[in-house]
């Protein structure tokens, strides 16, 4: 009986040593919560009488219901919970089956996770995740097929079918690649929908304002950079559309730059540029380049906005815009009528009128809603059938809450300049002109110009060899007899 006492305390103690060892190898120390149970249910002795079927070869350890930790200079930086942990013979991986409550603790703060399936790498510090997978932080809840996490290169890679919670709004892409020490994030192609942090105001409203986003990439620089870039990229609410090769957002600043040729719809105007530029603390926007603005006919402007095509405009010369009058006779009445529509201003909102400068900013905060348009805009508006009215300025001014616009000359030249298609011409120091519904005004500061009319509504003396001229004020424009000059 001694005997048999003293070969069973041998065995105890290599079974002991061999436990211990293994605990040691795999993890260092990842084991701590188990050993007891590890120790005194000889797990090994399967191994030792090779009667299992279920392992192959390359399993050195299997145990069923583990939680393994892994630590690095004695800190936690990795655990989960696991069905099962097949421990690989060279005792430098393990593969995990039903993996749930995973954890990786980064500079960035923690990172939980579930899957199918996981390998972890001990020696490469690497986890592997298959099957459905989850994982989250404070920044996303996310979904996908798979991810790989690197603790050496402090990167984190979702990818298939990336869907879920990403920062303010529901996210669908096919991969998403995070830092999980700076907190950097790109990921593409990327669906969004949710709150941008874009205004303060936005916190305040009783209904939350909602945005989509599509973008080829989507790219954050990290926690210590307010900086977020979106590259093929269109952003829309409920009012506007915003397209452009590339969008950069500065939180803090809260302005967001559109680049490479962008594009904007909106109810009340359409417009293209090289650049815009949007101050939402200042409520400003600022395009720059070749500005084409496409302004919508009142009746279109509280359709929602939608992308189409917008038509293609290059300034013109105000020599090149010629006048041709058809010889054949006219329906006196229908003129008349033609005539009246073209110098009112009671209709500027009736028609589209398209728009071109080499620069625009414009205030939209309720009660302060004005525009500066410079770089030599001109603008053009077709009216019914082949009628139009054309304006050139130096620069100009629209005032939102007046509802006018000012067109102004270059220093000490009149290059305000209106025409139309009856051959009307006005040229001033500076144009006024109501935009408002029903309202005809005009007014200009030393004006001259031409008037025709197939009207003689202004008794003429045939005896006189010149047109005379009219000397005033320069407010208003009254009809003239054909090829009639006024001037102030």
């Amino acid at each position: 009986m001694a005997r048999r006492k003293s070969k069973k305390g041998q065995a105890k103690r290599i079974l002991v040593r061999v436990g211990l060892g293994a605990a040691g190898i795999v993890a260092a120390p990842f084991l701590y919560s188990w050993i007891g149970a590890f120790i005194t249910s000889d797990p090994f002795v399967g191994l030792y009488k090779h009667k299992s079927e279920m392992l192959d070869d390359s399993i050195g350890i299997r145990m069923d219901g583990v939680e393994l930790r892994d630590y690095n200079g004695g800190k936690l930086t990795s655990s989960a919970m696991a069905n099962r942990v097949d421990v690989q013979r060279d005792r430098h991986s393990a593969k995990l089956y039903g993996v749930r409550e995973g954890l990786f603790v980064g500079d960035n703060g923690p990172i939980h996770y579930a899957a199918s399936k996981a390998f972890w790498n001990f020696q490469l510090r690497q986890v592997n995740a298959t099957g459905k997978v989850s994982v989250s932080n404070k920044d996303f809840d996310l979904t996908a097929k798979d991810f790989s996490l690197d603790d050496r290169s402090n990167l984190l890679k979702v990818r298939g079918d990336v869907t879920g919670r990403m920062y303010k709004g529901i996210v669908t892409a096919s991969t998403l690649v995070y830092d999980t020490k700076s907190g950097a994030a790109s990921a593409g192609p990327v669906k969004w929908s949710g709150k941008l942090d874009l205004a303060e105001q936005d916190e305040n409203m009783v209904k939350p304002h909602k945005w989509n986003l599509l973008s080829g990439n989507y790219k954050t620089l990290g926690h210590n950079s307010d900086i977020e870039i979106y590259t093929d990229a269109s952003i829309s609410d409920e009012d506007l559309i915003l397209s452009a090769p590339m969008i950069e957002h500065n939180r803090k600043t809260d302005v967001m730059t559109a680049s490479g040729g962008i594009e904007y719809y909106s109810g009340k105007a359409d417009i293209k540029a090289d650049k815009c530029v949007i101050y939402r603390k200042d409520k400003r926007v600022v395009l720059t380049g070749h500005v084409i603005m496409y302004v919508k006919p009142k009746a279109q402007e509280n359709d929602p906005p939608k992308i189409e095509k917008l038509p293609e405009y290059k300034p013109i010369a105000p020599e090149k815009v010629v006048v041709t009058h058809e010889d054949k006779p006219v329906d006196k009445d229908k003129q008349k009528q033609v005539e009246d529509e073209l110098r009112s201003s009671k209709n500027l909102r009736e028609f589209p009128l398209v728009v071109v400068s080499t620069q625009t900013e414009y205030w939209y905060a309720k009660g302060d809603r004005h525009a500066i348009i410079s770089g030599a805009p001109q603008g053009r508006q077709a009216l019914q059938g082949n009628e139009w009215r054309h304006v050139w300025a130096n620069h100009a001014f629209y005032d939102g809450e007046k509802e006018t616009l000012k067109l102004i000359s270059s220093t000490e030249k009149k290059d305000a300049l209106m025409k139309n298609s009856l051959g009307d011409e006005l040229m001033a120091v500076d144009i006024l002109v109501s935009t408002k519904e029903d309202d005809d005004f005009v007014e200009a500061t030393k004006s001259e110009g031409w008037i025709y009319s197939t009207q003689d509504e202004v008794p003429r003396d045939e005896k006189k060899t010149a047109p005379p001229t009219t000397k005033g004020s320069g407010t208003g424009a009254g009809a003239g007899t054909t090829g009639t000059k006024t001037g102030g």
